[in-house]
């Protein structure tokens, strides 16, 4: 069992007490060594492990010692799956854990060197970085027998600890090596010296391995003809790529798979090339570790993300870690890996580690080169210093993952990094060591945000800024924050360019951080804290900070239900003007066949309703239309119907044409013949693709309500003799909570008063009024289709951030379920599914899909109580005890619903309504809906086909959450 020198004690003593060993053999003549041992020791029970000197070099093979007598019998037979060596994990996020290698292993690992068609005979490898403990080291002794390569390493007479850069290129030309294989680290090193880079230009071959190569370093090498290659490879499962002594032609870090392996590729959120790892055992190759299992097979997912090449789909690289990857609270996933090594490439830093779980935006923390120096130099000017590779880093990755200056946290000399073996920093432990500081810098802020964007300094009479002088301020932070947003006028939406909550709330910041100078601060409290959403362009940001500074408040107030109205209006009157006529072609076109148009197919609703559209035998053709995205339009159904337990075959059907295109831009944002195409074929369109974010205001949503005025038109521009049928997914959350209300009936809904407040149902409640305009004053036949609360389909689909099942995990943490008056109308997936593409044929203009069988809140949390074995306590109490759990990053990532209290307040019944009928309405405050018309045209939703929502149905969400990990095993 060989053990790392880079353990602590405790974790020397957690492999010691694991694997039951009996004696500890030690280097004595290293003093780091001795006391590692020695301070291991204090965990385990006195005397219970004897420490043994391991004999030296000089002690078994001394000139002065008599000659040894060789034992000449015959090798005994060993089972090649009997246990031959143990190392371990590198332990860089828990405990390392001991890995058992069997002969058979070993075997595998020697012929690893040779798949790639090197010829290494002959040559000197330096392997002087490469210790024995570390699969690195023990990989070269197989490699020296199977491919008759010489081994070149330290001079064994002298006892000393692993060579430095400048120590191991020393060697490496006293040993005469023609070949390296070393770790990145020292790779870098050698780069930045020209003499050391004349020495490297000599090397036959470089492997490098164990850790990501920065690619500043790597280019350089290429362009000086150092010839560097790709060695990948773990503990757990061996040799991951071929071994050639020439890197591809596509560059030093492509690798190809030796034949040897099952690798699997499973889709990553990353990209359409890019994937998880994971390695299947097979006959040629036996793992050491196994994690998962994959078609009945055990295998090892390596938590490796990998790139596929776009030209050569043999070529792969490394692109990160999985189990590194960052998930802010707004459920987007940052990889740090790239960023943290264009960030190291600056000469003050040492190392630097992102973080942010759980939180809205990243951090990173730094260790200097010199914490001396990053002292001296204080905190704003060492973050000067590293600014402009923190940009460059910004520059490469997604908007949600960029780093604010504010967010730089340089470590303490109390507290210096710990390095695993490979000269990585242990990630977990540091993150952990520095969480109060990570929560302090949050919380900092959270108060504030630097921009760089001076204040204005002319003021008013009354102390406060012009309106233009507010404009530039507010135009140089938005453009500051958002950056590349050069095209976007003042008088366009913010979250039409882009601005995710993130930004919304730096902007927020940032112009709440100037006006403090100016405005008291009575008229700083009156500013509504979403007032970014509520005012989404920089003109109308310039006129809230203009009247604020001036301490003028009437306009920093939430706009009154009578503006609100008046806006809606306005809006609705642009869309509902010079109606097109519909002239189909001469003689009229009669389709032979269904074509549908499908919007938003990569959603959940969408997914599923292509899913059954190329099932249907009359349907022909379906256009799959979405917004264009960094990923692929296949990888993104794929990735959809893998979630939802779809057949990923039905996305081989040929009836399926991929779309990427703009419903707010008039022709679609689409080829002019691609559009032509689809309006002369398409029978039935199915808009239901919209943005879900109930921050954001009307401006944010009118381009989507613009592109259903532009569907209209599509429609109404087809040749053939009746136009195509338009069907819209609108919302029963249109109408406001706890609006006692009759039953919302299966017509127009023309009352502005009672209209949600919010971007999401206005937008949604225009679309409605638009389509029965054009119902009204052409011949435009559509379906308006109000959609209820859709719950986990086939396999129990449920987004588990949603208010249900984000009800559910909170339950379970707080260890109580709430309980309320009123129904339960939840419709499965599937279910809504099937009755939307059954109301293309709908003989009324509004449906409404909600289960027309509810049943009580009771019995649904109920069922759910006992799955959870938590009692249910009154809604309040429940409230009450979920605002006082914890709210640490750790905490909101894990408890989402804590993201929602705002949401749950809402969902209380006001004083004044009435009990009785609360216990006959909808639970949670939302509005009854008529569902007599939709049932006949509907027959998936008929009370003879859907049964009403029951243990098994509740027992397929519970299952889904557990796989997910959004609920705790259950028993």
């Amino acid at each position: 069992f060989l053990i790392s020198t880079r353990n602590s004690p405790l974790a020397v003593a957690h492999l010691l007490t694991v694997k039951k060993v009996k004696y500890l053999w030690v280097n004595t003549e290293q003093t780091q060594m001795k006391t590692l041992a020695s301070e291991a020791m204090t965990y385990l029970e006195q005397g219970s492990i004897p420490i043994l000197p391991f004999p030296s070099f000089t002690d078994l093979y001394s000139p002065r010692n008599p000659p040894l007598n060789y034992i000449n019998n015959s090798l005994t037979a060993y089972s090649m799956d009997k246990s031959a060596l143990i190392l371990h994990s590198s332990g860089s996020t828990a405990f390392p854990k001991p890995l058992v290698l069997t002969h058979r292993t070993l075997m595998e690992w020697a012929r690893g060197i040779a798949y790639g068609g090197n010829e290494l005979c002959g040559e000197v490898l330096a392997v002087h970085n490469c210790p024995i403990f570390h699969a690195m080291g023990v990989f070269t002794i197989g490699w020296a027998a199977i491919s008759g390569c010489i081994r070149a390493i330290s001079c064994p007479y002298v006892s000393k600890s692993l060579a430095d850069p400048e120590q191991f290129l020393q060697e490496i030309q006293d040993s005469h090596s023609t070949a390296i294989f070393s770790v990145p680290s020292f790779i870098e090193a050698w780069a930045a010296d020209p003499k050391s880079v004349e020495i490297l230009k000599k090397m036959k071959v470089i492997y490098w391995g164990g850790g990501p190569l920065s690619e500043r370093t790597g280019r350089f090498l290429e362009q000086e003809a150092v010839n560097i290659v790709t060695a990948y490879g773990a503990t757990e499962f061996g040799s991951g790529c071929e071994m050639p002594t020439k890197h591809p032609k596509e560059g030093y870090e492509w690798f190809r798979f030796p034949s040897n392996v099952c690798p699997i590729l499973l889709p990553d959120t990353e990209g359409p090339d890019t994937f998880e790892l994971v390695f299947k055992a097979c006959e040629t190759h036996h793992l050491s570790s196994t994690n998962t299992e994959m078609d009945g097979v055990r295998g090892y997912a390596t938590s490796d993300i990998v790139e596929r090449h776009k030209v050569d789909p043999t070529l792969f690289r490394i692109k990160g870690r999985k189990d590194d990857q960052i998930m802010l609270s707004t459920g987007e996933k940052t990889n740090p890996g790239p960023m943290e090594h264009i960030i190291m490439k600056n000469t003050y830093v040492k190392a630097a580690l992102m973080f942010g779980r759980g939180k809205l935006s990243n951090g990173v923390l730094i260790e200097p080169t010199s914490y001396d120096e990053a002292e001296a130099l204080g905190l704003e000017k060492f973050r000067n210093l590293i600014w402009p590779n923190i940009e460059e880093a910004n520059d490469y990755a997604p908007a949600h993952s960029r780093i604010f200056k504010e967010m730089i946290l340089v470590a303490s000399a109390s507290k210096p990094f710990s390095y695993t073996a490979k000269n990585t920093p242990r990630r977990g432990t540091i993150i952990k060591d520095y969480a109060d500081e990570i929560e302090a810098i949050y919380d900092a802020v959270d108060d504030s945000i630097q921009t760089g964007v001076p204040i204005p300094t002319n003021t008013t009479e009354n102390g406060g800024w012009l309106l233009e002088d507010s404009h530039e301020f507010v135009h140089n932070v938005v453009h500051g924050i958002m950056k590349d947003v050069s095209a976007m006028r003042d008088e366009d939406d913010l979250f039409s360019f882009g601005c995710d909550s993130l930004q919304a709330t730096y902007i927020r910041n940032a112009l709440l951080h100037g006006l403090r100078q100016v405005a008291p601060a009575s008229t700083i409290r009156k500013i509504p804290s979403k007032f970014v959403y509520q005012h989404p362009t920089i003109k109308a940001l310039a006129e809230l900070v203009a009247n604020a500074s001036q301490s003028k408040d009437a306009n920093t107030q939430v706009d009154p239900l009578i503006e609100r109205n008046q806006r809606l209006e306005e809006v609705l009157q642009k869309y509902i003007q010079n109606w097109p006529v519909h002239q189909s072609a001469q003689p009229p076109v009669e389709p032979e066949r269904e074509v549908v148009l499908l919007t938003g197919s990569t959603g959940g609703l969408g997914s599923q309703i292509l899913a059954q559209l190329v099932t249907m035998p009359s349907i022909t053709r379906v256009y799959a239309f979405n917004r264009p995205s960094k990923k692929s339009s296949r990888q993104r159904h794929i990735e959809a119907f893998t979630d939802r337990g779809n057949p990923l075959s039905l996305l081989d059907s040929k009836k399926i044409i991929y779309v990427e295109g703009d419903t707010a831009v008039e022709g679609f944002g689409i080829e002019s013949g691609l559009f032509r195409e689809i309006q002369s074929s398409v029978t039935t369109i199915i808009h239901n693709a919209w943005r879900v974010d109930f921050n954001l205001s009307l401006a944010s949503f009118e381009p989507a309500v613009r592109g259903v005025r532009y569907m209209v038109d599509l429609a109404l521009g087809s040749p053939h003799a009746t136009p195509p049928r338009v069907m819209f997914t609108s919302s029963i959350g249109n109408v406001r909570s706890w609006a006692n209300l009759p039953p919302v009936a299966e017509k127009p809904f023309n009352d502005m008063n009672d209209v949600n407040m919010g971007g999401y149902s206005e937008s949604k409640w225009l679309s409605e009024q638009i389509l029965e305009g054009a119902h009204r004053h052409t011949a435009l036949n559509p379906v308006i289709v109000r959609v209820g609360q859709l719950s986990g389909g086939l396999n129990g689909n449920w987004n588990a951030r949603e208010w249900f099942p984000a009800l559910v995990r909170a339950s379970q943490v707080i260890k109580a379920a709430p309980d309320t008056q009123g129904l339960v109308s939840f419709v499965p997936l599937h279910v809504a599914a099937a009755a939307m593409i059954e109301l293309r044929n709908s003989s009324s203009t509004f449906a409404h899909i909600v289960h027309p069988r509810p049943v009580s809140w009771k019995n649904a949390v109920g069922t759910v109580a006992e799955f959870l074995d938590v009692p249910v306590v009154p809604f309040q109490e429940w409230l009450k005890r979920l605002e006082a759990a914890p709210r640490t990053s750790e905490a909101l990532h894990n408890n989402p619903a804590l993201h929602l209290l705002g949401f749950y307040h809402a969902c209380m019944a006001p004083s004044d309504f009435d009990i009785a009928r609360q216990e006959e309405s909808e639970a949670m405050g939302l509005a009854n809906y008529e569902t007599t018309q939709t049932v006949v045209n509907a027959p998936s939703l008929n009370t003879d086909n859907l049964p009403q929502l029951g243990r098994e149905e509740i027992a397929r969400w519970i299952g889904y959450w557990e796989g997910k990990g959004a609920l705790e095993g259950l028993n």
